[in-house]
Order: structure tokens, then sequence, then C-alpha cells
């Protein structure tokens, strides 16, 4: 079967990149209401295109007004938000570039949908051992994180502004051979010894050795011992396991650090789980018939998939993509691929802009009238200028109040990411 939307030909005429997007939502969406309408789909019988039944999300939180992750904007008002502990928390302890699972379901358009359970987690968590702000990379337990266009730095100014010896934590995607790229930088504390709380680090246990309570392995590039202090919860430690580990701040004479809590996680989507939409980096892969990973997930590519932004040849390990498709015995078949390799630049009229942002505006000064100043939907400050379109009556003397839509790119300064309105028009 052809692609369902010509990519090529779309681009040639101009269309913004968000519109694009839709489009091609919205036609996946509707071949996979006639594939289930006959009989088809990869064995699936819900999910997006059928009201979205048991949909499971991962990826970046790119804006609110709703959690918005993969360009879908999940409602959060009845999601119950766990931290990676597991304990309870709340919607406002999100933040932009922040990883999330979110389940819940889809809309038939492919563009909303309600969570009912949010968890956020972080990657890495520990001391920056050396920065490369030319090669755009920070080095954390001697793991190389690599930051994009579009990585949101909390409380510093980007790589400018961490040195060795700090503390960070760091929120990414993980792909192949170790590699990180992060989608937000938090950082904790100017040195070690000024941090009181725990180190963490997350991923497949590797090397384990050693009798329990006494063991050793290896987390990304942390050497993690355990001794009778070490909790271990949801699982057993075994060779390849995904864990998340909690860590003593001090290192042993050789370079380990003791575990205090291990968490046994799980790369697979539950039972109930019908439609997944995964964000992150290729691995595992060896051809388009066989099984690869994104952000740890197991992928296969469905017999009609189609590409957005690229093409099948640009898959491989390391590449960064949303796949969607429906969960078939424990494996997403992938109806749609996109790949995310576009310029931070808002597009010519804004519309193309990363981040978004839905609520009420409130002027910093009332009403709004500078010709460049700061507003605040949803808790995220937005900065205005001159180059900031103001569209379907929104005008700078009716913002303050107005319950508005807004497209933003990022840009550094002292304080971290601050973010930059491209595009401001009524909350339809």
């Amino acid at each position: 079967m052809p692609s369902t939307i010509d990519q090529a030909s779309l681009r040639a005429t101009g269309m913004p990149v968000l519109w694009r997007k839709r489009l091609a939502r919205l036609a996946v969406a509707g071949l996979s209401a006639a594939l289930l309408a006959c009989g088809g789909g990869g064995g699936s019988s819900a999910g997006v295109g059928t009201g979205g039944t048991g949909s499971f999300a991962v990826g970046s939180v790119s804006g609110f007004g709703s959690v918005i992750v993969n360009g879908v904007h999940f409602d959060d008002s009845g999601a119950d938000v766990f931290d990676d502990d597991g304990n309870r928390s709340s919607s406002s302890a999100l933040g932009l570039g922040m990883v999330v699972e979110i389940r819940g379901s889809v809309d038939d358009d492919g563009l909303a949908g309600t969570a009912q359970s949010i968890s956020y987690y972080s990657e890495l968590k520990g001391p920056v051992t050396a920065v490369d702000a030319g090669a755009g990379t920070v080095t954390v337990f001697g793991e190389v994180v690599s930051v994009t266009a579009t990585t949101v730095f909390e409380g510093v100014a980007g790589l400018a502004g961490i040195a060795v010896g700090n503390v960070v934590e760091v929120y990414g995607l993980p792909g192949a051979s170790g590699t990180l790229v992060a989608t937000r930088i938090e950082r904790e504390a100017l040195t070690v010894g000024a941090y009181d709380g725990e180190f963490r680090v997350r991923g497949p246990l590797t090397g384990l050795s050693g009798t329990a309570p006494d063991q050793r392995f290896t987390v990304a590039s942390v050497t993690v011992t355990t001794d009778a202090g070490t909790e271990v919860e949801d699982g057993a430690l075994v060779e390849g396991a995904y864990v998340s580990v909690r860590l003593a701040t001090t290192a042993a004479g050789d370079g380990s650090y003791m575990a205090t809590r291990i968490r046994v996680k799980t790369r697979s989507y539950d039972d109930d789980v019908n439609e997944a939409e995964v964000e992150g980096l290729v691995s595992e892969f060896t051809s388009p018939d066989a099984p690869f990973k994104v952000n740890g997930y197991p992928v296969q590519l469905g017999t009609s998939v189609s590409y957005e932004d690229g093409l099948a040849g640009d898959l491989a390990d390391g590449v960064r993509v949303e796949v969607e498709g429906s969960v078939v015995d424990g494996v997403l078949i992938a109806r749609k691929v996109e790949f995310e390799h576009e310029d931070d630049d808002g597009g010519a009229d804004g519309s193309d802009a990363p981040f978004e942002f839905k609520g009420v505006a409130t002027c910093s000064t009332t009403p709004c009238s500078s010709p460049s100043g700061t507003f605040e939907v949803r808790g995220v400050t937005v900065h205005y200028d001159a180059l900031t379109r103001f569209e379907d009556g929104v005008t700078l003397a009716n913002l303050q109040g107005s319950n508005v839509e807004v497209k933003a790119v990022s840009e550094i300064d002292s304080s971290g990411t601050i973010f930059r309105a491209t595009r401001i028009e009524p909350n339809d």
C-alpha cells in the first residue's frame, strides 16, 4: 500500500510543518479507521481512529494548556501523576522537556486525548565530569549527553553556565551505545559537596556479578554496587534488566557508587494498551524487516507504514523519531514514522515553533503595552517582541485576560531557557 500522504508534495507547497503534521495525523487516523472497517490494521481492533481505548505515549513535554506530548494534547485534569519512585505527585510538577509516560486514550483525530496517569522521570542525576560547548555536550558520570536547539535548561544559562563538579539532572532520550539526547537539564548544585540529595541513573544493567546482597554491575557509564542496605523493588536483578537506581553521592576508591534503592522497570506495553506512540532514538536496528527499539520499547514496521519528513532508508541506530501504531503481542506495529530533525526557527508564520501553550494570558504589566515584554500562560513566562505575530483578533491591547494559543521558540539567557512567542492567536 502506498504512503498515506505524499510528504514531498506537501513540502513543495511551502505549507508550514505544523499543518503538514496535522494533515498527516488526520490522514493516518482516516486510514486506520478504513482498515479497521474492512478488518485490516495489523490485527488490532481498537485505538486511534476508533476512540483510542487503551493508549500509551512516551515522549518529552513540549507544551501546556493540556499536557502536550508528541503533538497530542492530553487533558490532564483527572490524571494521576507519579514521580520515578512511584510517589503521587501533581501536574504542577511537570516541566517542559521532561520525559513522561502517559496512559489513557486518544481521540479519533489523533490530536487530542485524555490522560489517566502520567509518570515522569529523568535519566541521570550526578556530577559533571566534562563540558564541551563547541560540541554541544556535557558529560555526567562519564556518560556523554548531547544538547540540541530545543533542550530546556532550568536555572542555568545553557552549557555556558555548567562547570565540572556541578550536579545536574538530565531528562532525555537514550539510544544505542549509551547515547543520550537531553530534552531538559536542571542544575541541582554548584558543587558535589553542596548537594545533599542522592544521585540517580537509569537504564539496562550489564556485567552483573557477585551474589545478593553483595553485587556489582554497570548502568550507562556508572559502576554500581549493592549490599544488605540496598532496597530492591518490583523485580530481581538479572543481566539486562532495566532499572532505576538511587545512589550515594560519595564514590568508593575504585570509582563505584553504592546503590541505596533499585527499582526494576520495564520497557513493555501494558496488557490493556492497544495503541502507542513513542518518541526516542532508534536502537538495535538491523533491517526494515526486523524488530528494533525506540527509547527501549519494541517496534516493528507495519506493512503499510508511512513516513513523515524522511524516508524508510533514513532509519538507523541513533536517529530520533516518533513512531505510532497498534500494539500486537507486546510489539508496537508502526503505521507512521516521523523523523525529528527540523530547525527551531518557528517557520515563516511562526506556526512551526516546537513549544505550545494554551490558556488565559496574564501580563506582567497590566495591560501589556510595551513593544516587548512578558506574559504568563499556565505557569510559563512567555516573551513577546516586534517579531511576534498577533492574529485573528488578538492584539497587544487585549492580550491581558484573553484565552490564547501561543507558539514559541526557546532561547537561552542568564536564568536558563526562555520562551519567545512567534505567534499568538485565540484558543478556539
